[in-house]
C-alpha cells in the first residue's frame, strides 16, 4: 500500500453506468502522471457498476470505491462525500462517462506548480456524441465577459471537469448544494465566484478532458421541466440573488433578470404558476425586474395558462414577450483547431 498522499483525488460519481465506468477508468489508468487516486461514490446502482469498478481497484491500488450511505442521492451528495474522502490537496470532480486524455492530470499538475496562488485552475476540453475520435468542439470559449455574469445566464464557460481545485477552497464554499434536482453545477460555480474565490483560465492550451454529450444538455434554458426541477432552480435563484444584492450592479441586475425570466417562462410552460408567480413577486420586490418586466412575464404566464400560445397570432406575441429572455450559449459551438506549433 503507498503510504504517500496523492497530489490530485479524482472523484467520480457514479449511477448504473456499468456500460460506461470502465471507459473512463481506462483513460485514467493511462495517464502519464502518477500521483493521484480516483474516487468512486456509487449512487445507488443496481446494474455491474461495483463488480467493474472492483475489477479496476484489482488492477490498482489508487482507485477506491465507496458507497452512497445518506440520503439524499444524487451527484452532489456524492461529491461531498468524495471531498470527505479524498486524501489530495487538488480535486477533480469527474463524471462517470466523460474520459480524461493522457496528460490531462500532468498538464494540470504543471500549471498549479507555476502558479500556485489560485483556488481553482480551468483548463479546455472538447465535446463529442458517440466516438470520442470525433471530439472536435469546444466545450466553451473565452468570450471576455465575466465569468460570474456568464453562469447567470446560463452561457457557462466550463463544465465540471474543466477546474481543478484546492480542497481547501471547496471545503470553505461548502461543497456542493445537496438535494438540488438540477443545475448542481451552475450552482457550484456561482457559489464559488460570488465568495470571491480566486481562479485562472488556460483556454490557449490543448483541451484535456473529452465530455460525453447524451441526447439533452444539463444546462438548458426555459425547458419544460418536473415540478423538482423547477423547484431546484428557484432555489439557485432565490439564494445567488439574495448573495448579490449587497454588490448589485447594471450588468449583475441584467443577468439576473435572464436567470430569473427563465425560470418563470419555464414555470409557465408547465403550468406551475406557484413557481412562475414565486419568481416574479421575488424579482419585483427585490428590485430585479422592473414593474413592465413583472407585468410582461405575468403576460406570458396567463398566455400558457389560456393555452394562447397554440394560436398563431398569440404565439407570434408570445415570441416577442420572451425575446428579452432568450441568450444564445457558446456550449459546443466552437470548432476546435489545433495549433501546428504546439
Amino acid at each position: 500500500m503507498n503510504s504517500v498522499a496523492p497530489m490530485i483525488s479524482i472523484i467520480i460519481p457514479s449511477f448504473n453506468r456499468a456500460d460506461l465506468l470502465g471507459e473512463t477508468l481506462e483513460a485514467i489508468l493511462r495517464q502519464d502522471y502518477a500521483n493521484w487516486e480516483a474516487i468512486i461514490v456509487d449512487d445507488g446502482s443496481t446494474d455491474r457498476n461495483e463488480e467493474i469498478a472492483k475489477e479496476f481497484i484489482r488492477r490498482d491500488e489508487r482507485i477506491r470505491f465507496i458507497k452512497r450511505d445518506k440520503n439524499p442521492g444524487g451527484a452532489p451528495v456524492c461529491r461531498n462525500i468524495g471531498i470527505q474522502n479524498a486524501k489530495g490537496s487538488f480535486l477533480i470532480f469527474l463524471d462517470s462517462d466523460d474520459l480524461l486524455l493522457p496528460f490531462t492530470l500532468s498538464q494540470r499538475a504543471k500549471k498549479i506548480q507555476e502558479e500556485p496562488d489560485f483556488d481553482f485552475w480551468v483548463f479546455p476540453m472538447l465535446t463529442f456524441r458517440n466516438n470520442p475520435e470525433d471530439a472536435r468542439f469546444l466545450w466553451s470559449i473565452d468570450t471576455g465577459e465575466p465569468d460570474l455574469l456568464r453562469f447567470l445566464k446560463l452561457d457557462a464557460p466550463w463544465q465540471t471537469t474543466g477546474p481543478v481545485w484546492t480542497k481547501e477552497a471547496v471545503s470553505l464554499i461548502g461543497g456542493y448544494t445537496e438535494g438540488l434536482a438540477c443545475w448542481q453545477d451552475v450552482d457550484f460555480h456561482l457559489k464559488a465566484l460570488i465568495s470571491g474565490l480566486k481562479g485562472k483560465k488556460y483556454y490557449s492550451l490543448e483541451p484535456d478532458v473529452l465530455y460525453r454529450q447524451h441526447d439533452t444538455q444539463s444546462i438548458s434554458q426555459g425547458e419544460i421541466s418536473s415540478p423538482e426541477k423547477l423547484k431546484s432552480r428557484q432555489q439557485i435563484f432565490f439564494s445567488h440573488a439574495r448573495s448579490l444584492m449587497s454588490v448589485m450592479n447594471a450588468e449583475t441586475k441584467n443577468h439576473l433578470q435572464i436567470l430569473g425570466g427563465n425560470i418563470a417562462i419555464g414555470a409557465a410552460k408547465t403550468l406551475n404558476t406557484g413557481i412562475c408567480f414565486s419568481v416574479i413577486s421575488f424579482g419585483l420586490n427585490n428590485k430585479i425586474f422592473s414593474t413592465s418586466t413583472a407585468l410582461r412575464l405575468r403576460m406570458i404566464a396567463v398566455f400558457y395558462l389560456l393555452r394562447l400560445n397554440r394560436v398563431t397570432i398569440f404565439g407570434r406575441q408570445l415570441d416577442r414577450l420572451t425575446n428579452n429572455f432568450r441568450q444564445d450559449s457558446n456550449i459546443g459551438k466552437h470548432l476546435y483547431i489545433k495549433d501546428p506549433k504546439k
